[in-house]
């Protein structure tokens, strides 16, 4: 489960990884790149699949931190 939240001040989106439960979803207290914690405000989507996440990321452009939306992707050794 994948929830995006807007940092305040900077306007940087840092995308959060989490579990569903049931019809909700528990994300971590530190976004993907460990560069934001968690805040209430500022949400931009909440509770995606990484399908659905990759898709949004893709649509809000160079504003998603690298590091966080590089997760979404697959890598190959």
């Amino acid at each position: 489960a994948y929830t995006l939240k807007k940092k305040k001040n900077t306007n940087e989106l840092h995308l959060f990884e989490g579990v569903f439960e049931g019809n909700s979803c528990n994300s971590n207290n530190k976004s993907i790149c460990g560069k934001m914690d968690w805040e209430k405000s500022g949400n931009i989507f909440i509770c995606k699949t990484e399908d659905e996440a990759r898709e949004l990321c893709a649509k809000e452009g160079r504003a998603v931190c690298g590091v966080c939306v590089s997760h979404l992707y697959a890598t190959y050794d």
